[in-house]
């Protein structure tokens, strides 16, 4: 049991944390704009690359994050106004789809500008190096992505619940004509709710950064595993998000253990295809109301 849970459950847990908050920053957006952003991969690396960018220029450490976090937030509101706003509740899905993967691309490009397009280690992350905690070997990433990744998850909900602001996102996503009409601007809409998926990505990518390099390409991977972890809870569904992320760590360690590391997708895919066929709109998501 102890090889289970520290070749399987431990590392799994870690990855799926990482997957969940990719996972509910797709949620945020689509909650609101019912547009999955597909640049979301390429956020998630912007601030670790950024933040090392500025470092490398001999920028103070701490000015470094700040900087780094109030680029990747302008880059975020540049691809929102460039990206999604155009198409928020418009059901014109090739458009955005095609248009997030553009911008996604764009933005891979410019990070490998500062980073040469090599793997850069990230010095200022949480500490990597593994130590015992009772029978288990551990990292502090380890540690803190699942409770992360809870929290995250908990915030957005009460803020949903209980704020005005989270009220009017929510309102957009229902009805975004009967919003529009009491006054709740679809633009700030979209606006807030991709701030909000910005700075969760800036947390995923700090969190990421601690525990592996960093380069550009590793957006594309976390990408489709986000996908995949959102898909399996349902799009609108931030608790479904936190599910389907840590289902989708679990799955893919025990199929990288036990059938192959070259299996995973596979595996990740064929768990979400099972999802599908039984809860077509994921495991927490709803079926659309259809106006007539």
């Amino acid at each position: 049991m102890e090889q289970f849970i520290q070749g399987i459950i431990i590392p799994g847990l870690t990855q799926g944390a990482v997957y969940g908050l990719i996972a509910v920053a797709f949620a945020v957006l689509h909650q609101t704009a019912a547009v999955i952003n597909f640049a979301h991969g390429q956020l998630v690396v912007f601030a670790p690359i950024v933040i090392l960018m500025f470092a490398n220029w001999g920028v103070p450490v701490w000015l470094s994050f700040i900087l780094g976090v109030l680029v990747l937030l302008i880059a975020a509101l540049v691809v929102e106004w460039a990206t999604v706003r155009p198409y928020v509740q418009s059901g014109l899905a090739v458009s955005w789809i095609l248009s997030t993967f553009g911008a996604s691309i764009v933005i891979g490009e410019l990070l490998a500008i500062p980073s040469n397009a090599d793997a850069v280690r990230f010095p200022y992350g949480l500490p990597h190096e593994p130590f015992d905690l009772g029978p288990f070997r551990v990292t502090w990433p380890d540690l803190v992505s699942v409770p992360l990744l809870l929290v995250v998850a908990a915030a957005l909900i009460v803020f949903y619940r209980t704020t005005r602001m989270g009220r009017e996102l929510r309102a957009i996503g229902e009805d975004v004509a009967g919003a529009e009409a009491i006054g709740i601007s679809k633009a700030r809409a979209s606006q807030i709710a991709m701030i909000i998926a910005a700075i969760i990505a800036a947390l995923t990518g700090l969190l990421v950064a601690s525990s592996q390099v960093i380069m550009p390409e590793l957006g594309m991977f976390y990408l489709f595993s986000g996908f995949v972890a959102v898909s399996m809870g349902g799009m609108n569904s931030v608790g479904g998000a936190v599910i389907g992320g840590l289902a989708v760590g679990l799955v893919s360690q025990a199929a990288s253990v036990y059938i192959g590391p070259n299996y995973t997708n596979l595996a990740m895919f064929v768990i979400l295809i099972l999802v599908y066929v039984f809860r077509p709109y994921g495991l927490f998501g709803q079926r659309p109301v259809r106006e007539v």
